[in-house]
């Protein structure tokens, strides 16, 4: 309403995924300066934004499982792991160990958010009969069970140890280790991996900020709160925890696709337990049951490697004073992290955003 920003006359207003003109211009911009990141940095740094990327992706899956519809899983490890070995089948190239079929990305992309959609759907009557401390512990069952089956399938996976390459990055014919040239600008495969994981996490964002404002993120959250109550007022508990599965198992496939195929190899012993944990553990950094918040907590997750790497290169302080490797120094941080936020800010690094946004807008009328 004119004048009068926050108020809102009509049900259509008050969900819109951009409420006024400001907001259209603000991520107008957003999307500008991340194009124009991937144009000036170096390769390096090209790779930690790609796969914060795509982390932030598959932090979105299990975000609408967790976050929203209150099903504990540990098991999302687990279905990165199928949409990974679905593309490496389908855009994969055979040899005398592994099967691939060596097809597009416009195939095995979307296939492989399909097949991690139906194994999610396969293991959702658990979550319709269990909930709490018992589902989660049925899940970390399933991650065992995936890892066991990963490492006896090889002509799938490769082995244990021994692994396979990932699906190739070829797209309408544009295979992305030849780079590309625009002009007199070349665009290594880095950047090409880069400005392509960033349009499909647009669309990708986009596609959870409908979930949360829509029928069934309302219904999620009404399962969250209180499933009992959810049933009573004509929610299908069933329905919705499925749909939850197969939403989150669709993200984490696609997922899965682009940040191994990113990286051209996977090991079988990725996807175990501890892989399922670090996604929880970054969506309770990012802030649980928000859209943006994965986004800032793959973002976190990723660039803190590089981070600290760039500390201890140029400080000999850091070098001398701290006697651990910079994955040691990155596990540190991370627990402090995760303890911090859970005790002092539970709505994560987006609860910090949200505060210091409400500030400056209500600045300098400050509550």
């Amino acid at each position: 309403m004119r004048g009068r920003p926050d108020l809102y006359i009509r049900y259509k207003d008050e969900n819109a995924i951009f409420k006024n003109n400001f907001q259209k211009i603000s991520f107008l911009f957003f999307i500008i300066g991340i194009f124009y990141v991937g144009i000036i940095v170096d390769d390096y740094w090209i790779l930690l934004l790609s796969s914060a990327i795509f982390i932030s992706i598959a932090t979105w899956g299990i975000n609408i499982v967790s976050g929203y519809a209150g099903q504990i899983s540990l098991a999302h490890g687990f279905f990165v792991g199928v949409g990974t070995y679905t593309a490496a089948i389908i855009g994969g190239v055979a040899t005398d160990r592994v099967i691939g079929l060596g097809l597009d990305m416009a195939v095995w992309l979307p296939l492989a958010g399909l097949v991690s959609a139906l194994f999610g759907i396969a293991i959702s009557p658990l979550a319709v009969r269990l909930k709490g401390l018992n589902l989660a512990l049925v899940t970390i069952g399933i991650v065992y069970i995936g890892a066991y089956l990963f490492s006896k399938f090889k002509s799938i996976t490769g082995g244990s140890g021994i692994g396979r390459k990932t699906a190739e990055l070829i797209l309408f014919g544009i295979n992305f280790e030849d780079g590309l040239y625009i002009g007199d600008y070349y665009l290594s495969r880095f950047k090409l991996v880069y400005f392509l994981g960033l349009i499909i996490t647009i669309f990708m964002g986009l596609g959870m900020k409908n979930i949360a404002r829509s029928k069934i993120g309302r219904a999620y959250a009404s399962i969250r709160d209180r499933d009992i109550a959810a049933e009573a007022i004509g929610i299908n508990l069933s329905r919705y925890k499925t749909s939850a599965f197969a939403l989150s198992s669709f993200y984490a496939g696609i997922a899965g696709a682009l940040l191994f195929a990113s990286n051209g190899g996977v090991d079988v012993e990725t996807f175990g337990l501890y892989y399922s944990i670090t996604f929880v553990a970054i969506l309770i950094i990012g802030g649980v049951g928000t859209v943006l918040g994965p986004l800032f907590g793959a973002l976190f997750f990723a660039v803190l490697p590089g981070l600290i790497q760039l500390a201890v290169d140029n400080s000999e302080f850091v070098r001398s004073s701290i006697p651990l490797s910079v994955a040691e120094i990155e596990r540190m941080i991370f627990g402090l992290l995760i303890i911090g936020f859970l005790v002092f800010e539970p709505r994560g690094i987006w609860g910090i955003w949200f505060r210091l946004r409400n500030y400056f807008k209500a600045w300098p009328f400050s509550y």
